[in-house]
């Protein structure tokens, strides 16, 4: 099994999300997951003005969704 990370970037003001993403990366555990998942979130969140952060109260959710080989490979 394999963990995919699924990725958005919401408006506390708003309550709007956007569409949902997926980093090109998968996680071998639950656990590396929810890791990269803080990791991923704090950059992303950094990478934005901080103007814009706290005028459009944004923040990322995110969450780990388990993804069998076989599956992926059909």
């Amino acid at each position: 099994m394999k963990y995919i990370l699924i990725m958005q970037l919401c408006s506390a003001l708003s309550g709007t999300c956007e569409k949902p993403y997926t980093p090109s990366i998968t996680f071998d555990t639950f656990y590396y997951c929810g890791i990269g998942g803080y990791s991923i979130a704090s950059s992303t969140i950094k990478e934005i003005k901080k103007e814009i952060v706290n005028k459009d109260k944004l923040y990322v959710r995110f969450g780990c969704i388990e993804q069998n080989l076989e599956e992926e490979d059909a």
